[in-house]
């Protein structure tokens, strides 16, 4: 017997789990351990198995039942069993006393062959160049990264999202999320935000009446007059997710609405917006992406989704600004899934701030 990490994309429909344990049942494998990932190819289940004889035939039995895409296996150590959050908080503890040694934490983290101080703004092999799907960089400031190399297993959003939650760690508060306060357009527009809540519903449902049918039909991808109850009770609920409004400074009536909705697969939220029509082409709604993808950074998120028409054109310049991995037409509606490592706000200067960041920091 041999532990190995299989790593594996997962079909998204009921069963498929239970059909990737199975052949590895089959195969003799005692499972000790999963670890669910998401990725641009969607779901990435990942086991930690004892594994009797060839492990190559059980990367095959798996291949076989994944539905698509490439499985990988590669040796794992005993050390490498155990609890994932209590792993990253012990090292979250131990950089607080030595945050100089930042890359040696993300190593062990991220279980890579090697990670190293760099300057993110500086070209060329070694420095900002990523260097590939198996190499990750992970902004710690504007001048300073670590740049994180595993041979062979390219990194997850998931693991994107992890390395970033750990440099957050250790570095001064941030603050909340921008979930209340102004906002700042591209065009100079300057927006109040705040959370919906019950005493909202009738502006809301004013500023559903004031957006015309087209842009209803592209928020909600159906002919929807105004929010019913049951929607409202939705947008107003903080254990289904938030929902802001915005309202130009020194207005009353909210001129959008931005969404951030919780989903049952695990890192992964929802997005959605509703800009009334005499607002559009002002930046908007690229202004609320931002603050939703920091907010949903915030929440420990991976990845966010928006389910958008396919012919919703200021919604898919948006999302593909972002960064998004935009799927094919489906029924006139196509999902982009963002990834959210880096999204959070910026942290201010503070003692690790500058030892992290200043240029001849630790590590150079």
């Amino acid at each position: 017997m041999a532990l190995w990490r299989i790593r594996t994309p997962v079909e998204d429909r009921p069963g498929r789990l239970a059909e990737l344990v199975g052949a590895m049942a089959g195969q003799g494998a005692d499972i000790v351990g999963l670890t669910i990932h998401t990725d641009a190819s969607g779901a990435v289940d990942e086991f930690v198995a004892d594994v009797p004889g060839d492990p190559e035939r059980l990367r095959r039995a798996v291949a076989q039942r994944a539905g698509g895409g490439e499985v990988l296996a590669v040796p794992a150590r005993p050390r490498e069993v155990g609890d994932e959050t209590t792993r990253a908080l012990l090292l979250t503890a131990r950089l607080r006393s030595a945050p100089n040694r930042l890359p040696e934490a993300l190593a062990e983290l991220l279980r890579a062959d090697e990670a190293n101080w760099t300057n993110p703004t500086v070209p060329g092999p070694g420095t900002g160049d990523t260097g590939g799907a198996d190499t990750l960089l992970v902004p710690v400031g504007p001048l300073r990264a670590v740049r994180v190399r595993r041979e062979g297993r390219p990194f997850t959003w998931t693991e994107s999202a992890r390395a970033d939650a750990l440099v957050r760690s250790v570095l001064p508060a941030t603050g909340p999320a921008p979930t209340d306060g102004v906002l700042e357009t591209a065009g100079g527009d300057r927006l109040r935000l705040s959370q919906v809540g019950a005493g909202d519903a009738d502006a809301v449902r004013r500023l559903h009446a004031r957006c015309s049918a087209q842009t209803r039909r592209l928020r909600y991808l159906s002919s929807v007059a105004e929010p019913n109850a049951r929607m409202l009770q939705v947008f107003c609920d903080p254990e289904r997710g938030l929902t802001v409004a915005a309202r130009p400074e020194g207005e009353d009536e909210p001129v959008a609405l931005a969404h951030l909705m919780y989903t049952l697969d695990p890192g992964v939220g929802e997005m959605a917006f509703l800009v009334e029509d005499s607002w559009q082409g002002r930046g908007v709604g690229a202004a609320l992406a931002d603050a939703v993808a920091a907010t949903a950074a915030d929440w420990g998120l991976a990845e966010v989704r928006a389910e958008t028409a396919a012919d919703n054109r200021a919604m898919l310049r948006i999302v593909h600004r972002m960064g998004a991995a935009v799927g094919r037409p489906s029924a006139g509606a196509v999902q982009a899934r963002v990834p959210l490592a880096g999204r959070a706000p910026a942290a201010p200067p503070g003692r690790l701030t500058a030892l992290m960041t200043r240029p001849g920091a630790a590590g150079r």
